[in-house]
């Protein structure tokens, strides 16, 4: 039976794309006797799991890795057996993740798809961390608008669409061109008092006069879709504007097929539920994350102790 067991093992680290040395599949066999053998394949999917979300350097194992999930995994199981009513409130048991070990993943808009950044990332980012930043920003942002049907590449003629044409043109594809287009980019200040939109292939120069500004609060560095013409003098002449709409959770859990973006594991179908029960009651609350805030700016230092939510306060002196 140690013989059977012992190859299942291997198969199943194997299909993860795992490999055991001695002592981890000793520690792996050690774990999985404290099972009965009815459930043996739940226990060896668990410690699976767990291993998915740790930091590993290597996708061959030795014993410390898998040691260390399989403390957690006993510790867990002696205190649920200790306490049997604890494990009902669970799901709101706070989770500390370190932020070294946080996944790192970045799209590819050739393939289409995530793909983790398995080197460490230095502390102090040199001159191209920040340029490296919006880019990842503003992938992610577009991977998502690209699904969305309004703003979608037309497979047929615009006519078949309920939609029309809204398909989000390159701001480098402008040049040349005229009618009305769709563009989604950075607002930036490149000359000072004339604000552009960048995205990964030029700038343009936008004119925002007469812009018809959606619900929003717009400064620089902040992602947006535009809808103008290209005029003459080569200024983008912005007639609506405003932020990439958002999209359901379930449109996005089953097109990142359960990829743990935070590190704090992937949530059951009870929590799901739960959390998105919780996001429909909450009407009325909100997330406020403040970035590059200049607190050497008077009006800037005025207007954030102006505001009643504390939570303002707390992100002050954390900057």
């Amino acid at each position: 039976m140690s013989g059977v067991l012992r190859n299942k093992v291997q198969r199943k680290f194997k299909m993860r794309g795992y490999s055991l040395k001695v002592e981890a599949l000793s520690e792996v066999l050690s774990f999985l006797s404290h099972f009965p053998s009815d459930a043996l394949d739940d226990a060896l999917e668990l410690l699976l799991d767990e291993l998915h979300h740790l930091s590993l350097k290597s996708s061959i194992l030795d014993r410390e890795p898998v040691h260390k999930v399989v403390s957690l995994l006993l510790e867990a199981d002696a205190a649920v057996e200790e306490n049997p009513s604890s494990s009902s409130s669970s799901a709101s048991a706070l989770r500390v993740i370190d932020t070294f070990i946080v996944p790192k993943f970045r799209y590819d808009p050739v393939k289409k798809f995530f793909h983790e950044h398995t080197g460490r990332l230095p502390i102090h980012g040199d001159a191209s961390a920040k340029a490296t930043l919006y880019k990842d920003r503003f992938l992610l942002l577009f991977q998502r608008v690209s699904r969305d049907p309004r703003f979608s590449t037309l497979a047929f003629d615009a006519s078949s669409s309920d939609y029309g044409s809204c398909e989000i043109s390159p701001i480098q594809s402008l040049v040349g061109r005229v009618g009305r287009r769709w563009i989604m980019g950075v607002i930036s200040q490149l000359e000072d008092g004339h604000f552009y939109l960048e995205d990964l292939t030029a700038a343009v120069e936008v004119n925002l006069s007469s812009a018809k500004i959606t619900t929003g609060f717009f400064v620089e560095n902040t992602i947006v879709l535009a809808e103008g013409e290209m005029q003459l003098d080569g200024v983008f002449q912005v007639r609506t504007c405003g932020f990439p709409p958002l999209e359901d959770r379930e449109k996005s859990m089953a097109f990142f097929s359960g990829l743990d973006f935070f590190g704090g594991g992937i949530l059951t179908k009870e929590e799901t539920l739960r959390l998105a029960e919780l996001e429909k009651n909450a009407v009325n609350d909100m997330f406020v994350i403040l970035s590059d805030v200049w607190l050497d700016n008077e009006e800037v230092y005025m207007l954030l102790f102006s505001l009643s939510n504390p939570l303002f306060l707390v992100l002050i002196r954390l900057d």
